[in-house]
C-alpha cells in the first residue's frame, strides 16, 4: 500500500495511485493546516482558531465540534489515515516519501530544483476554503517556489535562452516587482543577441519601481544593466542560502535587533561590518542571531553562509576553520577538485571569493577571536555575524566591530515567550504559577523553551512550578551558576517515555555534530521506525531540534548533559551501544566506499552487531552523498574509535574513508584519520593493515607534494608486503615509488624500481594488477627515452583491456597520456591529441583535479602541433586555475603557454 499526500496544488489524498475523497469544508483545513506542519503535535486550541477560520466557537462546543471534523476526516481516509492524537493536540504524521511539500524541500536543499518545481500542480491548497489559510501559510509556500524558480532559471541562463524569455516575460507580468525575474529576463534577452531589448527591459522595470515603489533598482538589476552595457555573458551566479529557519516564537530582543539594524543604516559604504554575540549557554544568542540574519537577508542579494563552529560543548570538537572556508567556498559554487590544499592558499581564496560578493556569513558559536580570524576579510561589502560564550573583538582594525552581550530574558519577554508558546489565556489562568516557573528558570530561554514544551503536554502550570521547585539536583556549572539549568533537564526528561528518555541519555555517546535517524536506531538498538518515532517525540519535547534536512541535533548545553548523564550507564551498556553505533558508520560507509571506487583484495570486515543498521546505497550519486553529508559525523566517530581504544576496526574504517576524503580535497582530515588508523593496524599487529593505509598516507602526502613523507611511508608499505609475501602488494609499492620518482625527475630510478619487480610484475594473476604494472614500465620507459619499448609495453597493457571492467582510472588514464607523449615525440600529432583526448575524458569522469590539470595542458600543446591553437589556447585558461590551486609551482609554465598562444591569436 502506498499513500501520498499532496499540498502543492489542490489538497488530494492518493492510495495507491487512487484519490482518496477529504471532506470539504473544515475537513479540508484540518488536514491542510496538519500536512503544512507534518510530524508534529498542534494545540488543540491552534486548530479550532484555524478550523473555524479566528471566529471560533466557546471553547467546549469548539472543542467537542472538533473532534468530530477528526472522526469524519479519519473515516474518510481510512487506510490512509495519518492523522494521531496526543494529550499534545492532533498531528499528521507522514513518512519520507508521502509529502510532496517535504520531498520539494528535500530536492530544493540538494539543489535539484527542476525536480522540485515539478512537484507543483497549481495554486497550493486551491481546494481549502480558509481566509487565514491562504493569508498566513500558502504565501510562505509560494516565496519558496519562487526562490527554487529563480535557482533553475540561474541554472537555465547557461542554455538556450531563447526559450528562456517567454517564460520570464510572463513571470514579471505575474510579479512586477520581483526584481530578480526581470535581471533574469535582461541577461536571457542579452545571451540571446537582443542587447537593445535587454536595455529597454531595465529602463521599464527602473521606471515602474520609481513610479510604485520610490526606490532604484536593487543590486541584482544594477548588476544584470552592467553586464549588458559591457557586452558581459557571466556565468551563472551560485547563491547559498543556509541560515537554519527562524526560531516560530522568537519573542523580545527588541533593543538589540534595533541596534543591529541601525549600524546598517549608519555605515553605508564601509567594506565590512562585524557583529559579534556574546552570553551564557542557552541565553539565545543564535535564535537572535539567526532572526535578525532573515530580517536583513535581502540586502544581500549574494546568498547567506552559515557554520556551526563547536567552539564549546563535550563530546564534539570544534571545527577548524580551514575546514569551514573550504565548505564555504564549495557552497559559493567552487568545485571540490579545485579548492586550493594549503591554509595559507585555500584562506586566499576564500577571501578572494568572499570580497567578489555581498554575502551575509553568520559564523555561530565561536571559542574566540582565533577561532574566526582566519574567517574574516576586510574587503568585503558583506556582513559578518559571530556569536560565542566569550566576548570577541579586535577583528577590525580600528574596533569596528559591533559588540552585543546577550542577556538572560526580563521577566515580562520571559513571559511573553511562555505566551507564544502555550497561548495567553493559560497563563493569565495560573500567573502565580507563571512567576515560578519563570523564577526557577531564570530568564534563560533554552530553560523556559523546554517547560513551555512540557506544559503543552496540558499539565497546570501549578502542578509543573511544584514538580520542578521539588529539584535538589546541583546547578549546571556554565558560565552563571545561578542557573539550575540541569534541574530543568532532569525535569523535561521525566516527562517523556521510557524508551525516549533513555535515547536521549544514550545521544551522549554519540560525536556529533549532528545524526540521522539511523544512527540513532543503531545506538538504541531500534528499528528506524521506532526511532524516527522517539526523536519526534524529543523534538516536541525540546529536548532535541530537527534540521532542515532532516537530520537532528542537540544544543550544546543538552549534549553536556546528555555526556554526563551517559558516562552513568553501565559500562557494559555503553560498550554495546557504542558497537552498534560503530558497526553502523563502518558497514555504510565501506559500501560507500565500494561503490565509488572499489576495493580490490581486502579482508572480511566483521559482521556487524544484532540491530545495527546499515544505511542501503543504490549507487556513486548516493555513495557521495552519504559522504557529503556525513563527512563530519565520521571524523568524530574516528577520534572516538581512536579514544576507546576499538582499534579492532578503525584502521579498515580510517582506509574506507581515504578516497573519498582525497579525492574531495580533504587532505588534512584525511592524513588525520589514517595516521590514527595506522597506529591502531600497529597496535593490532596487522602487517596488511600498515601495508594498505602507509600507501593511503603516501598518496596523500604526494598530493602535497612532500616526497620525504610520501617515500617513508612507501617504504614502510614495502616491508609489510615483503613480510607478508604480498606479491600484488609489492608491485603496488613499487609503483607507488616510480610515481615518486617521476613527480622529482628522477627518471632512472623511476624505471629501476619497477625493472626490480619486472618477474613479479608479469606473472600477477589479478589482471587489472598486471596491467597497471606494464602502463607503469611502459611510462618510465618512455621517460628515459625509451620509446620503442615503451609503446610496446603500452600496446601489450592495451591488450588487457577487454577483461578489465574498469570504466575510468588513474592507470587507465596514465596509459592514454602514455600513449599520447610518445606519440608527440614522434611528430604524430593527431594520435597524439587522441590520445590525451581520451586520457582527459577519464580523468574527467574520476574527478582528479590534481591529474586533470596536467593532461589538459598536454592536449592543448598537442592541439597547438597539430595547427589549433584558439582550441589550444581555451584548454591552456582552462587548466590556468586547476594549476594555481593544485600545483602553483609548476602555475607559470601555463602562464608562459597561455600568453604565447595569445600572441598568435592575436
Amino acid at each position: 500500500m502506498t499513500v501520498e499526500y499532496r499540498v502543492l496544488g489542490p489538497l488530494e489524498v492518493l492510495l495507491d495511485g487512487r484519490p482518496v475523497p477529504v471532506p470539504a469544508g473544515r475537513g479540508r483545513v484540518l488536514l491542510a493546516t496538519l500536512l503544512l506542519r507534518a510530524n508534529e503535535f498542534i494545540p488543540v486550541n491552534e486548530l479550532v482558531e484555524r478550523v473555524w477560520d479566528g471566529e471560533p466557537p466557546a471553547p467546549a462546543r469548539a472543542h467537542k465540534t472538533l473532534q468530530t471534523v477528526v472522526l469524519r476526516l479519519r473515516q474518510a481516509l481510512g487506510e490512509a489515515g495519518c492523522v494521531r492524537t496526543s494529550s499534545r493536540g492532533y498531528g499528521a504524521f507522514v513518512e519520507p516519501g508521502q509529502l510532496d511539500l517535504a520531498r520539494f524541500r528535500d530536492l530544493v536543499a540538494r539543489g535539484e530544483h527542476r525536480a522540485a518545481l515539478e512537484l507543483w500542480r497549481g495554486p497550493a491548497l486551491g481546494n481549502v476554503r480558509s481566509e487565514s489559510l491562504h493569508r498566513e501559510d500558502v504565501p510562505r509556500l509560494v516565496e519558496e517556489q519562487l526562490t527554487a524558480l529563480e535557482h533553475r532559471i540561474d541554472a537555465d541562463l547557461d542554455g538556450a535562452t531563447d526559450v528562456l524569455v517567454p517564460e520570464l516575460r510572463s513571470l514579471v507580468a505575474k510579479h512586477p516587482l520581483h526584481e530578480t525575474f526581470w535581471a533574469q529576463l535582461m541577461l536571457a534577452l542579452h545571451r540571446a543577441g537582443q542587447q537593445a531589448e535587454a536595455l529597454a527591459v531595465y529602463r521599464d522595470v527602473r521606471k515602474q519601481l520609481l513610479d510604485e515603489v520610490g526606490s532604484e533598482p536593487g543590486q541584482r538589476l544594477r548588476e544584470a544593466h552592467e553586464q549588458v552595457l559591457r557586452g558581459e555573458v557571466p556565468a551563472a551566479r551560485v547563491v547559498p542560502r543556509q541560515l537554519p529557519p527562524p526560531h516560530p516564537h522568537f519573542v523580545g530582543r527588541e533593543e538589540e535587533l534595533a541596534r543591529l539594524t541601525e549600524t546598517l543604516r549608519t555605515r553605508p559604504g564601509e567594506p565590512v561590518l562585524i557583529s559579534a554575540i556574546n552570553g551564557i549557554g542557552g541565553v539565545g544568542k543564535t535564535v537572535l542571531a539567526v532572526e535578525w540574519a532573515h530580517q536583513v537577508a535581502k540586502r544581500f542579494p549574494d546568498g547567506q553562509l552559515y557554520v556551526n563552529l563547536r567552539g564549546f560543548g563535550a563530546g564534539a570538537e570544534s571545527l577548524d576553520p580551514a575546514v569551514v572556508a573550504r565548505d564555504f567556498l564549495i557552497a559559493l559554487g567552487v568545485p571540490a577538485e579545485d579548492v586550493p590544499l594549503g591554509r595559507a592558499e585555500l584562506f586566499g581564496a576564500y577571501r578572494s571569493a568572499v570580497a567578489e560578493r555581498r554575502l551575509l556569513v553568520l559564523l555561530d558559536n565561536a571559542r574566540d577571536g582565533d577561532h574566526v580570524l582566519p574567517l574574516v576579510s576586510g574587503a568585503t561589502a558583506g556582513l559578518m555575524l559571530v556569536t560565542s560564550r566569550t566576548r570577541i573583538s579586535g577583528l577590525v582594525a580600528g574596533g569596528g566591530e559591533q559588540l552585543i552581550t546577550l542577556d538572560v530574558l526580563g521577566r515580562q519577554a520571559a513571559v511573553e515567550l511562555l505566551v507564544e508558546r502555550i497561548g495567553e489565556a493559560r497563563v493569565a489562568a495560573e500567573r502565580e504559577a507563571v512567576s515560578r516557573l519563570v523564577e526557577r528558570c531564570a530568564g534563560l530561554p533554552l530553560a523556559l523553551g523546554i517547560v513551555a514544551a512540557r506544559a503543552a503536554y496540558g499539565e497546570p502550570l501549578a502542578a509543573l512550578a511544584d514538580e520542578l521547585e521539588q529539584e535538589r539536583l546541583d546547578a549546571l556549572d556554565i558560565d552563571d551558576p545561578s542557573t539550575d539549568i540541569r534541574a530543568v533537564f532532569s525535569w523535561s526528561l521525566r516527562s517523556v517515555s521510557e524508551v525516549a528518555a533513555e535515547v536521549f541519555v544514550l545521544l551522549g555517546l554519540h560525536p556529533g555534530p549532528d545524526f540521522s535517524d539511523a544512527a540513532v536506531a543503531s545506538l538504541a538498538a531500534l528499528t528506524p521506525a521506532d526511532a524516527r518515532e522517539v526523536l519526534d517525540e524529543l523534538v516536541t519535547s525540546s529536548l532535541v531540534t530537527k534540521t532542515s534536512d532532516g537530520r537532528f541535533v542537540l544544543h550544546d548545553l543538552l549534549r553536556d548533559y546528555a555526556v554526563e548523564r551517559s558516562a552513568d550507564l553501565p559500562q557494559e551498556r555503553r560498550a554495546e551501544a557504542r558497537e552498534r553505533m560503530f558497526d553502523h558508520y563502518l558497514h555504510t560507509t565501506w559500501a560507500a566506499r565500494l561503490l565509488i571506487d572499489g576495493l580490490g583484495r581486502w579482508t572480511e570486515l566483521p559482521t556487524p552487531a544484532p540491530d545495527t543498521v546499515v544505511v542501503p546505497l543504490a549507487d556513486i550519486k548516493s555513495a557521495h552523498r552519504w559522504y557529503d553529508t556525513e563527512r563530519k559525523v565520521l571524523l568524530g566517530v574516528a577520534t572516538q574509535m581512536d579514544a576507546v581504544g576499538a582499534d579492532d576496526i578503525l584502521w579498515t574504517f580510517a582506509y574506507s574513508m581515504h578516497i573519498y576524503l582525497r579525492r574531495r580535497g580533504h587532505v588534512d582530515e584525511s592524513v588525520d584519520v589514517q595516521m590514527r588508523g595506522l597506529a591502531a593496524a600497529r597496535r593490532q599487529g596487522s602487517l596488511f593493515g600498515e601495508s594498505r593505509l602507509n600507501r593511503s598516507l603516501a598518496s596523500l602526502h604526494l598530493k602535497r607534494q612532500d616526497f620525504d613523507a610520501a617515500t617513508r611511508h612507501l617504504r614502510e608499505a614495502l616491508r609489510c608486503d615483503e613480510e607478508l609475501q604480498d606479491t600484488d602488494g609489492q608491485v603496488h609499492v613499487a609503483r607507488g615509488l616510480a610515481f615518486m620518482y617521476e613527480a622529482q625527475g628522477r627518471y632512472a630510478e623511476s624505471l629501476q624500481v619497477l625493472e626490480g619487480v619486472y618477474s613479479l610484475g608479469i606473472s600477477l594473476e589479478r589482471v587489472y594488477e598486471k596491467f597497471s604494472y606494464l602502463t607503469a614500465l611502459g611510462r618510465a620507459s618512455h621517460l628515459v627515452g625509451e620509446n620503442d619499448r615503451a609503446l610496446e609495453l603500452c600496446q601489450e597493457a592495451h591488450l588487457l583491456l577487454g577483461e578489465i571492467n574498469e570504466p575510468g582510472s588513474v592507470m587507465l588514464s596514465t596509459l592514454y597520456e602514455t600513449f599520447g607523449d610518445i606519440y608527440l615525440e614522434r611528430g604524430e600529432h593527431v594520435p597524439a591529441t587522441e590520445s590525451f583526448e581520451t586520457a582527459v575524458r577519464i580523468v574527467r569522469g574520476i574527478h582528479d583535479a590534481y591529474e586533470l590539470a596536467v593532461v589538459i595542458v598536454k592536449l592543448a600543446r598537442a592541439r597547438a602541433l597539430a595547427g589549433d591553437r584558439r582550441g589550444a589556447r581555451e584548454l591552456a585558461l582552462e587548466a590556468l586555475p586547476l594549476y594555481e590551486s593544485q600545483r602553483p609551482a609548476e602555475v607559470d609554465e601555463v602562464r608562459e603557454l597561455i600568453a604565447s598562444l595569445d600572441q598568435v591569436c592575436t
